[in-house]
């Protein structure tokens, strides 16, 4: 095995372990159960859009904020509430009145009891908010943080795209190299078995025998190894999708699905950045920030309420008298309204609305910082494409030429014009080609979905 090969090899292990590991420990490794169905593209994004943990997750913060709002909402609405209390003064306290004969009592100041022992009263209050500016914003600002979590869904649902379909292409890259490493073998073992006869009837000899069986076994090793990362990478889409590990998955893609050569050269209009669901929640974060602003100003207005209880009152001197509602139940009600004025808050409102400009200001720098990242991406990610793209043809020139070298190879051996030596530097050549053009078709498809993210134009299917 050349070291080419190796590292590759090496590599294309670290980035699966890399892509599995990041997000899942403890998974099973055994997969021996019966297959579930047939997925293609579409179809691995439609399940994990439905099974995906933090679309989910995405979809109750909806839910919560529609619960905000209605929380909000119910601010403003009239507010009703009960009370019933009831007392037992078991040591009744006692007014001193400055001369006992105006009550026919003894001159001097005395001691006198104006209130009964026990006493109860029921009331009934209602509450209605007139005006209130923070209100007033509360409400808007919880409308619009609900369309905020709407769209956070469909960056979480760009994000699941990317990864599934990342995931999805990897495990047809594995397969198809498996396909082409199976096919060497084969090639490769009839010649083996070829030079076996030739060798037991004298016409070749042992040490040929022994080289091809090496590349053989290479061959073997190498089919074993593409298998194992098959078996790990579907492993990785499943988890993308959201797929329980032991269910197994059966793809109806080719990679040759996939079209790159279109999107080598993609033309960038002025405003493109504007279709990325990241400026769209941006432009949110704008909105919320100002109403932020306002609710801190709303400080300086007036509050205004209105108030209404209704209630009864009774006390005895024995508690079996508090029982009857009878004349001894006495009646009252007041309306009213209160009005709230701030005047002076030791400039602690003036701060607050300070530190919320200072935020709008931030966004405002967060709209630029993104303009420049999105013109980075997309220039990056084209840069990106043309460059695999580039090597993905030189690499599947070099594959179709090693295949050929190897056929020659193999033909003027057998016609004893050539010799073992020259196949099996011709077989470890095409092997290294194989390895090298899967590398920079991953690569170039990789480039291509990243593209379409840059670019805000990764298709979503529902």
């Amino acid at each position: 095995m050349t070291n080419k090969l190796r590292i590759s090899l090496t590599f294309c292990g670290l980035w699966l372990l890399a892509l599995f590991t990041n997000q899942v420990q403890g998974q099973p490794i055994i997969d021996d159960t019966p297959a579930v169905g047939v997925y293609s593209l579409d179809a691995c994004l439609k399940y994990a859009y439905e099974h995906s943990e933090s679309l989910k997750k995405a979809q109750l913060e909806i839910l919560k904020s529609e619960a905000t709002v209605k929380e909000t909402r119910a601010i403003g609405l009239p507010q009703v509430s009960a009370q019933a209390q009831f007392s037992n003064a078991y040591i009744i306290p006692k007014s001193i009145l400055p001369d006992g004969t105006l009550f026919g009592g003894p001159p001097g100041p005395i001691a006198v009891e104006f209130q009964p022992r026990y006493a109860a009263s029921v009331t009934i209050t209602a509450t209605q908010l007139f005006f209130d500016a923070s209100y007033l914003v509360g409400l808007r600002a919880s409308r619009t943080f609900k369309q905020l979590s709407q769209k956070q869904i469909k960056q979480s649902k760009i994000d699941i795209a990317s990864n599934v379909t990342k995931a999805y292409y990897l495990v047809l890259v594995n397969k198809e190299r498996i396909e082409l490493l199976e096919a060497n073998y084969r090639r490769l073992d009839t010649l083996y078995k070829s030079t076996k006869t030739l060798n037991e009837n004298g016409a070749a000899e042992l040490i040929d025998v022994y080289r091809l069986q090496v590349s053989l076994n290479n061959i073997k090793t190498e089919i074993n190894k593409t298998k194992t990362l098959l078996d790990f990478s579907a492993k990785a889409l499943k988890f993308q999708m959201g797929m329980p590990v032991r269910d197994s998955l059966i793809l109806s893609g080719s990679i040759n699905d996939i079209k790159l050569e279109q999107f080598q050269n993609v033309e960038v209009n002025e405003g493109a950045f504007k279709s990325r669901i990241e400026y769209s929640i941006l432009e949110t974060s704008r909105q919320l920030a100002r109403l932020d602003v306002k609710n801190k100003k709303a400080a300086y207005y007036p509050r205004l309420t209105g108030f209404i209880n209704y209630g009864s009152n009774t006390g005895a001197s024995n508690l079996s008298d508090l029982g009857p509602v009878n004349d001894r139940w006495f009646r009252n009600g007041t309306f009213g309204f209160t009005l709230s004025i701030p005047i002076f808050s030791g400039l602690g409102n003036k701060a607050k609305v300070e530190k919320a400009r200072i935020e709008l200001l931030k966004t405002e720098q967060d709209f630029k910082a993104f303009e420049r990242a999105f013109t980075f991406e997309v220039a990056q990610a084209q840069q990106g494409l043309t460059s695999s793209l580039q090597d993905l043809e030189i690499q599947k020139k070099n594959m179709e030429l090693a295949k050929e070298v190897s056929r020659v190879a193999n033909i003027k051996f057998r016609s004893g014009t050539g010799n073992n030596l020259d196949i099996v530097d011709a077989e470890n050549q095409f092997k290294t080609a194989e390895t090298n053009y899967f590398n920079a078709l991953y690569s170039a498809i990789i480039a291509k979905i990243d593209l379409d993210k840059a670019m805000g134009r990764l298709v979503q299917k529902k």
